[in-house]
């Protein structure tokens, strides 16, 4: 089994060279890899073809957590547009951290795998504003959901 922090910092520098290179074109790559993971685990994640959306991402957010990504993830609507992402001690959590204090784009791969599969079920997320960090290592994401 891989060491978690070695896996943070492989894609912290990763992520950070990516970043050097391109900059603010990193975004694609985060969405596209997103999409690229998606379709290999879809069948695992969502075997009945579900269309509930919450179940979907519940059912995803159990499958990051059983393969050792997150202790736990969290979804709650907020509204009818806004959805509160909850991960609790994501592995690459100190790595997107320092990326984002120095102003560059983060993996956001949980994030990535749920905005895919919102997409695969014709709706469009966006975060709003930076995630939060909390203390006992949990971060924090608003989302504004719409139908495509």
């Amino acid at each position: 089994m891989i060491d978690d922090k070695f896996f943070d910092l492989e894609l912290y520098g990763i992520y950070k060279a990516v970043n050097e290179k391109i900059g603010e074109e990193t975004w694609g790559i985060v969405w596209r890899s997103g999409e690229i993971v998606l379709d290999e685990i879809w069948n695992e994640i969502n075997p009945d073809n579900s269309t509930d959306v919450f179940e979907v991402l519940k059912n995803l957010g159990d499958y990051l957590g059983r393969v050792g990504y997150v202790d736990y993830i969290k979804v709650e609507k907020l509204s009818d547009t806004r959805v509160k992402y909850t991960m609790g001690k994501p592995v690459i959590l100190p790595g997107a951290e320092r990326l984002i204090k120095e102003g560059m784009v983060p993996p956001h791969i949980s994030t990535s795998l749920m905005f895919a599969a919102l997409k695969k079920l014709g709706y469009r997320a966006e975060m709003v504003g930076e995630p939060e960090f909390l203390p006992g290592d949990i971060a924090v994401e608003i989302w504004e959901i719409k139908p495509i």
